[in-house]
């Protein structure tokens, strides 16, 4: 993935992503304090945090994740990811494959 172009898709936020026929891989580098707010997608994701440490909510329940942490959303769940003060690096593999970048924002 390193030679992977990066966007910032929110303040703070980088990411390379990487799109199979299969899944949608994505390497997110937060800055301290950052925050991926919360959304929704009709694919399954799996969270893996690399480096750092993040409050990740999921539906009702919010958790600190360390490195080597690693959590499952479910399709449609909402979720969001704060970086904790030392930042973070995330992987997330979504599947199946992304046929967009839409996301569902939600309001709360």
């Amino acid at each position: 993935m390193a030679d992977q172009p990066t966007d910032i898709p929110f303040p703070g936020v980088r990411r390379m992503r990487l799109d199979t026929d299969v899944a949608t891989i994505a390497r997110y580098d937060f800055d301290p304090g950052a925050r991926f707010p919360l959304h929704r997608h009709p694919q399954h994701q799996i969270t893996i945090i690399e480096a750092g440490d993040v409050r990740m909510l999921a539906g009702a329940e919010s958790r600190s994740l360390s490195a080597g942490a690693w959590s499952l959303v479910g399709a449609q769940v909402p979720h969001a990811i704060n970086a904790g003060e030392r930042g973070a690096t995330v992987l997330a593999i979504v599947v199946p494959a992304r046929a967009s970048d839409e996301l569902t924002f939600e309001d709360r």
